[in-house]
């Protein structure tokens, strides 16, 4: 097939066009720039080149910002279009950058769609959609709702954009949540969510253990050890994603979510043990235990987190389980080997970087 990606530059989609590639499909990429294009094109085997086609565009353009020769080469041309370029930002203050890009850039990307007469659309959305409730389905939200954040809402609106055009073309929706690296490799591109958790704590450890006796002291990480964080490789994500390719249905949503997630007390005794760090200690959000200077400024950096790391939320993923069985897959199944495997494989690019 011919197949257009946005967002190929990122994490997952970097790794989606890789698997797209490795099962002999011929891809048209959209990158913003020329090193961004020249970058992407180079993390491909030399032999799979030939079938990567960079597009010069952005999603927060008109027609893309692609010239009008590429245009016009892609009219009837594409078989289908993943559409996973977003801003990924929990700051208010980039409401307007947030709303831009995956409001209006995913209005961009659909109206490209329907001008190049792409007969299925796939849009890579998240699994937070649901706000701050605890109670998903693999159906649409409404939009007036709480969220956690202008991420959450932004995506949610353009879920509903999305479905506005099933009358055009097939439209399928994935919801990731939580994406970590590769089962496999370990390997993840990307200092966001548990990457943020990581880097700030080598960064705390590493200052605290320049004081004496600091192996005898504690760090405390304010974290509710009971609830559930919905981690999911980005290799999981991607298979469901090409799953979907050939075996989604239209009107369709599938969470690419993690049906047994570990507790964040697992999580944070895997971190214990990949950071080499067994005195973090994890204590409520209600703790009456005072924090140190340097405790309360590391926690204030991760507040961003907090409201995901307070709760625990169910996400029903039935489509993607009958999903995954025409292709003959089964759903994720993360043990604390595996996640420890994926953490061990952020220190050590971490170690190759210093």
């Amino acid at each position: 097939m011919n197949i257009l990606v946005t967002g190929a530059t990122g994490f997952l989609g970097k790794k989606l066009s890789q698997d797209l590639l490795n099962e002999g499909h011929t891809l048209y990429l959209l990158a913003r720039n020329e090193k961004k294009a020249s970058d992407l094109l180079h993390s491909f085997a030399e032999k799979h080149r030939t079938r990567v086609h960079i597009l010069l565009g952005d999603v927060s353009k008109k027609d893309l910002g692609v010239s009008e020769n590429d245009l016009g080469q892609l009219n009837q041309k594409i078989d289908a279009m993943y559409h996973i370029a977003a801003y990924l930002s929990f700051d208010p203050a980039q409401r307007p950058q947030t709303y831009e890009v995956n409001v209006e850039g995913t209005k961009n990307t659909l109206q490209f769609a329907e001008a190049i007469r792409s007969p299925r659309f796939i849009y890579v959305s998240t699994a937070y959609t649901i706000g701050t409730e605890t109670e998903g389905k693999e159906a649409l939200y409404n939009p007036e709702r709480s969220f956690v954040n202008n991420y959450e809402e932004t995506k949610c609106l353009a879920e509903h954009l999305v479905f506005s055009y099933s009358d055009i073309m097939e439209t399928i929706i994935v919801r990731p949540s939580i994406i970590i690296g590769d089962s496999k490799t370990g390997e993840a591109d990307t200092n966001f969510g548990l990457y943020g958790l990581l880097k700030g704590l080598r960064v705390l450890k590493r200052r605290a253990s320049r004081t004496e006796g600091w192996d005898k002291q504690k760090y405390r990480i304010l974290v509710d050890v009971d609830v559930n964080s919905n981690l999911v490789p980005v290799d999981y994500v991607s298979s469901v994603l090409l799953a979907a390719l050939t075996h989604g249905e239209h009107k369709e949503i599938y969470h690419a979510t993690n049906p047994v997630p570990p507790t964040q007390q697992l999580v944070v005794d895997c971190i214990k043990e990949v950071l080499d760090f067994p005195n973090l200690v994890p204590v409520p959000f209600e703790t009456d235990e005072l924090l140190t200077e340097e405790e309360k400024g590391f926690n204030a950096s991760m507040s961003l987190f907090h409201s995901y790391w307070k709760r625990s939320i169910s996400f029903p993923n039935d489509n993607t389980k009958k999903l995954l069985q025409k292709v003959g897959q089964s759903e994720l199944q993360m043990d604390k080997e595996m996640l420890i495997a994926i953490m061990s494989g952020f220190q050590k690019q971490a170690v190759l970087a210093t």
